[in-house]
């Protein structure tokens, strides 16, 4: 590749951006997220740590919630690409840690970190089965050393599980608004018919062979939508393509995981090398023309949670409710998703960066300074990656803009 039109990709590709979503989007937005997030914690503390000694509440699921209640119609928020990719990620973020563990390389964190995310968003493409949060399932079982305990354990929960969990609870709340049908399409790969495209009609069908004419009850519209709306499942990628994503996200997550090792952690007290950037990964370098994966979203989206996260468990501490994990969890999740989608920046890393700070100790010692890092600096770290790594591949521009759309507040 010429070097003139390498550089002048950095420009953007001048793209649109979204509008900003409705009020009511966001307060379904809100009501999915927290229902959600709810369930996983209260199960996580109620059933799954105490009778099963595994973890369910993982900082994966504040993407995940972001994904299936904000995003709700783009491919990779599909039960299928949510339950298979989360579950790949944690095949693979333990088969890595194995592997190196097996080597004697159990501390090298920045490379099972690299080998983890960037083998997921090969496998994912793959298969397909894209899913940001699969990344961040596959870093936290690299980095976090008292959950490698579960082993293969992990690959049931909190990958498996949690995911059929928030794909219930997508189902169920999702289609109680009229404006909203979850999910657009069940297989990956399957191409609808023009006859299944639109649910309502299987209800109209159904009622011509009855000789009933009437309007459909609310109970059949509502079971109506869990055929799936129609939509598209996205392409299967070049396999060159696939190779660009990973040696992408394999460059990307080693500077992290480098800076952080020997750079920010030793020298500054910060923190980069966190789970959210899994997912951050996954969306700049596999689905780099999304409109969430672009940099004003990545970095104020993802500077959102962490200032949400800090807020969240600060006002519950003053109120003394700091042991009421799930509530902190769910609150940080939902009040994330709200103010990304009313500040025209939604991405879903920010709700794991959210719920990270929510449901980890030591990094709540940090304080305020976790708005910056990692939330605002490892964003960038993953921006200028992306800018850097995605334009050597002919067919990607990335950024596809730079600033948020100003478009106006569609109408509900």
């Amino acid at each position: 590749m010429a070097v003139g039109p390498y550089f002048q990709k950095y420009a953007g590709a001048g793209a649109a951006g979204l509008p900003v979503p409705s009020w009511s989007h966001t307060a379904w937005s809100f009501l999915g997220a927290f229902t959600g997030m709810a369930c996983i914690g209260l199960l996580d503390a109620y059933i799954v740590v105490p009778m099963a000694h595994l973890k369910l509440l993982v900082a994966a699921f504040g993407a995940m919630a972001v994904l299936l209640f904000s995003a709700i119609k783009v491919p990779v928020s599909q039960p299928f690409n949510t339950i298979a990719g989360n579950t790949l990620g944690a095949l693979v973020g333990v088969s890595v840690v194995t592997v190196l563990q097996a080597a004697g390389l159990d501390d090298w964190f920045w490379l099972s970190g690299a080998l983890s995310v960037s083998l997921t968003i090969a496998l994912q493409e793959l298969t397909y089965c894209v899913h940001p949060p699969g990344g961040a399932t596959a870093l936290i079982f690299a980095l976090v050393v008292p959950i490698q305990q579960e082993h293969w354990m992990y690959v049931f929960a909190p990958a498996m599980l949690g995911s059929v969990v928030m794909v219930c609870v997508s189902l169920v709340i999702n289609n109680l608004a009229s404006d909203r049908s979850y999910p657009q399409f069940w297989s990956p790969v399957k191409k609808v018919q023009e006859h299944e495209m639109i649910p309502m009609l299987k209800v109209e069908e159904a009622n011509e062979e009855s000789g009933h004419e009437d309007e459909p009850s609310l109970l059949m519209v509502y079971l109506s939508k869990f055929a799936g709306a129609g939509g598209d499942p996205a392409p299967k990628p070049k396999l060159v393509e696939t190779l660009f994503s990973f040696l992408g996200s394999f460059a990307g997550m080693s500077v992290l995981g480098l800076l952080d090792t020997y750079v920010l952690a030793p020298r500054f007290n910060l923190k980069v090398e966190v789970a959210a950037f899994g997912a951050m990964s996954v969306l700049i370098f596999s689905t780099s023309k999304a409109p969430l994966a672009q940099p004003s979203n990545a970095i104020i989206g993802n500077s959102i949670g962490g200032a949400v996260g800090f807020f969240v468990v600060s006002i519950m501490s003053s109120f003394g409710l700091q042991g009421m994990i799930w509530t902190s969890a769910a609150l940080s999740v939902a009040l994330t998703i709200a103010v990304q989608e009313r500040a025209n920046s939604v991405h879903p890393p920010g709700g794991a960066t959210a719920l990270l700070y929510t449901i980890t100790p030591a990094l709540q010692t940090m304080g305020a300074k976790f708005i910056f890092a990692p939330a605002f600096l490892g964003a960038v770290i993953m921006v200028v990656m992306g800018t850097l790594m995605n334009n050597l591949s002919p067919d990607r521009t990335y950024p596809q803009r730079w600033t948020l759309d100003d478009s106006k507040p569609v109408k509900s």
